[in-house]
């Protein structure tokens, strides 16, 4: 097998890697398991420093793609468009997954922001009395782990 050839199958094989990587990572976030997530970054990260090493080598070496048969150029089209697709994919479920998780952390700041206000009420002068704040409306906290 030539060089351009053997670049061409490395990238393919990548791109059908980092598309399972991806593709695990949507699934993981259509079923709400963020925690999850964790394992999967390591190697995709790893998979696209390689992936985007291999591109670099074709692009500056534009004879190693005049090299290449054509069948091959062609897989490599095929794999490069199924990978966009499916990064895609990912990009609309990461969006849909960071607008639920700060849609939840507003809802609950405003709500512990409600409890604090303190209740306007009137006194027996029919003046609107000092609130003293006791309970839940005196003390909120509040914990959010932010994985997205």
């Amino acid at each position: 097998m030539n060089p351009a050839n053997q670049t061409i199958d490395r990238i393919v094989i990548l791109s059908a890697r980092l598309g399972e990587i991806v593709s695990e990572e949507i699934n993981t976030l259509k079923q709400r398991r963020p925690s999850d997530l964790a394992p999967l970054v390591e190697m995709k990260s790893e998979l696209s420093d390689r992936y985007q090493a291999e591109m670099n080598s074709l692009r500056e070496n534009p004879e190693l793609m005049r090299a290449a048969d054509p069948s091959e150029v062609e897989r490599l089209k095929d794999a490069t468009f199924l990978l966009h697709g499916i990064l895609d994919e990912y990009r609309t479920a990461v969006t849909a997954a960071k607008t639920v998780s700060e849609r939840l952390v507003k809802a609950i700041g405003d709500e512990v922001a409600a409890r604090r206000r303190p209740v306007n009420s009137y006194g027996s002068d029919a003046t609107v009395a000092k609130a003293n704040p006791t309970g839940a409306q005196a003390m909120a906290s509040i914990a959010v782990n932010q994985v997205i």
